[in-house]
């Protein structure tokens, strides 16, 4: 274990890290791959390592990107910003909100997608943090890999991928280069995590052991029987619905969820409007006030906590947990996620079935990383509330 020390006026803070924030800090070629399983600090460390440059480099231009930019806002922009503001930075830094660049001296930190293709025509770095990197192919990987194109000073220009090791370009196109540094990792390289994630990755080896080697051990694996292989992205949801719910999967050290479930003819519509850790039900309750009225369904298994929200004036109700039922329903509509449902978007890619020990497909999916989509089910099955209130999606 070693400390992160960042240069702040006017003092020094010192930030604990991972082992693998020191081998990012210690590769040196022009490409790095930082493949890793779930938990494994990869994301967080990279965020880490960008501050680090933004705020002791010179003269430099750095950027963070994804394939869109709703799902970059939900992840690398959001966990940047959180950061700043903890080691005390964010107040000497200028945050242009419109034009997404937090500047620091002469230093510049650009947040992108390839939502807009002409700011990435202009856009000159000496660093690039591509997040979710298997969701960029080969060309536009290529495209934005020319624009490490600035005066690197003292230090050389670099881009860097992060990703979990499922089959994909990045491995069939860089696996041999000698320009690449492969640094791998899995959940056991962060002693950081808490002890409930970890029972969850060590709990998929009894579930899927592909899933387990992907996701628990970070190592190369192709996801299979996929639960929900048809899906597409839109960037807003429809203005008018037949029918419109939310959607609720209680959590506390794993996050809480907040869907909103609209229907039309035979498309199912979902957009991300809460995924979060921490989350008490008092201001569980704040947040669905601020948000227009509709029908809530919650996992039934928090009786206490739909009551509490019940008797705050909500319409809240508790769900069918019948899981087969509710991906069978889920599956009879086309549907289609928010480009800003970030979080629904990583689960949904791969959510797959269980195994047993002797590779039999099962019906029920591997519990990992799932909820989402469990809160999908909820709010797309339902389950018993006033007539007056109701309808079925079924």
């Amino acid at each position: 274990m070693s400390a992160l020390a960042v240069a702040e006026k006017p003092q020094i803070k010192t930030v604990k890290v991972t082992g693998v924030y020191d081998a990012l800090e210690q590769a040196t070629k022009p490409i790095v791959a930082c493949v890793g399983g779930a938990g494994s600090s990869k994301s967080y460390s990279l965020a880490q390592l960008m501050i680090w440059k933004l705020i002791n480099e010179k003269d430099k231009v750095l950027g963070i990107g994804r394939k869109t930019f709703p799902a970059l806002r939900m992840t690398a922009y959001q966990l940047v910003v959180n950061l700043l503001k903890e080691y005390n930075l964010y107040p000497h830094c200028s945050h242009n909100k419109t034009e997404h660049i937090i500047i620091y001296g002469s230093n510049r930190l650009q947040f992108f997608s390839l939502d807009d293709e002409e700011k990435i025509k202009s856009f000159n770095a000496n660093t690039i943090w591509l997040e979710e990197a298997n969701e960029f192919s080969w060309s536009e990987f290529t495209i934005l890999k020319l624009r490490l194109n600035r005066d690197p000073g003292k230090e050389h220009n670099q881009i860097y991928l992060s990703f979990n090791p499922v089959d994909c370009w990045i491995f069939e196109m860089l696996e041999n280069s000698p320009d690449v540094h492969w640094i791998e990792s899995n959940y056991l390289d962060n002693p950081f995590l808490h002890s409930g994630y970890v029972k969850q990755l060590e709990g998929l080896k009894e579930q899927n052991l592909n899933y387990y080697n992907i996701y628990a051990l970070g190592k190369r694996g192709r996801l299979e029987n996929i639960i929900y292989p048809n899906w597409q992205l839109i960037d807003q949801m429809p203005y008018e619905f037949q029918q419109q719910r939310y959607g609720i999967d209680f959590g506390y050290e794993n996050p809480t969820v907040i869907l909103q479930i609209g229907l039309l003819g035979d498309k199912l519509y979902v957009n991300e409007l809460l995924y979060q850790t921490h989350i008490t039900n008092s201001e569980l309750i704040d947040i669905l006030k601020s948000l227009p009225r509709l029908d809530i369904y919650a996992d039934s298994a928090e009786p206490q906590r739909i009551e509490e929200i019940s008797r705050a004036g909500l319409r809240c109700y508790p769900a069918i947990k019948d899981v087969a039922l509710g991906i069978d329903t889920v599956k009879r509509f086309k549907l289609f996620l928010t480009k800003s449902s970030a979080n629904v978007i990583k689960e949904i890619r791969g959510y797959q079935r269980k195994k047993d020990k002797d590779g039999k497909v099962l019906d029920e999916p591997v519990k990992f990383n799932d909820h989402g989509l469990d809160a999908l089910r909820y709010g797309v099955i339902a389950g018993k509330r006033p007539a007056k209130f109701g309808f079925d999606f079924i």
